[in-house]
């Protein structure tokens, strides 16, 4: 379902403006467009980063029919249209493209820009829903059934934290990682790898059908079960954000290592 847009509310976005300073986050400008709106932009030769109105025009954000459409002008580059809410959930908007619907409520837009990226974020309102008396019901039974209190499940959080936390092309945590990740819990307090690899294995094997779906990728390989775990949670949103509140506090995590 795509986020509809009413005419009296608006669509933000963000960029970086000014000069790269390592360790710096930057200052940011905004434009706020309205229903009918359109938004062209560029590459500014000084900065490398987004600018609206600079000439040669490579994209452009257009407010229309309810929907923010995306363009790309250019011939070549490819832009990847990220969820900010949803791990590593993204569209392509391929060279030449024209009017993708942007399908996301928080979106993170990937440009190339000569050596580096330059990143525009942008908000939408939040999508129109089905009111609980109008939604399906499904059987539990036929979803997946997993206890959000269960050790397995606080090892799959951990793997998909990395991606969780902002970064679609975040490594996955190797299983050592995870031990170390969980070990201050009372949970997990003499955790190992072995024990985490029984959880993997668990899950993998009896808990969600992720031999199944791999065969529709790749020709059925997986490439590792933490992998395809954590592709497979984040895709069906069987972890989301919300349980990352199950972790142990990150700050802590990184004092003791």
């Amino acid at each position: 379902m795509h986020t509809k847009i009413e005419s009296d509310v608006e669509v933000i976005v963000t960029w970086r403006i000014g000069a790269r300073i390592p360790g710096e986050p930057g200052a940011r400008e905004r434009s706020n467009l309205r229903v009918g709106d359109r938004l062209v932009f560029g590459i500014s030769g000084r900065t490398g980063e987004f600018q609206p109105g600079v000439a040669p025009s490579i994209g452009a954000f257009e407010v229309y029919d309810h929907h923010l459409l995306f363009s790309n002008f250019t011939t070549s580059a490819t832009f990847v249209i990220e969820n900010l809410e949803g791990g590593t959930e993204l569209v392509k908007v391929r060279p030449c493209q024209l009017d993708m619907v942007i399908p996301f409520e928080m979106s993170r837009i990937l440009i190339p820009a000569g050596a580096s990226i330059s990143e525009i974020t942008v908000f939408t309102p939040p999508p129109l829903m089905l009111g609980p008396e109008q939604a399906a019901s499904v059987p539990e039974s036929e979803m997946f059934k997993l206890d959000k209190a269960s050790k397995y499940f606080a090892v799959l959080v951990a793997l998909c934290e990395p991606r969780l936390r902002g970064s679609s092309m975040a490594a996955v945590p190797s299983v050592q990682e995870v031990v170390e990740r969980l070990r201050g819990t009372d949970q997990f307090r003499g955790a190992n790898r072995s024990s985490i690899n029984y959880h993997i294995d668990y899950l993998t094997d009896q808990k969600l059908p992720v031999s199944q779906w791999a065969k529709y990728l790749d020709e059925g390989r997986m490439h590792s079960k933490r992998e395809a775990l954590v592709a497979f949670a984040l895709r069906f949103d069987v972890v989301r954000e919300e349980h990352l509140a199950l972790l142990p506090d990150l700050s802590r995590s990184r004092g003791r290592g």
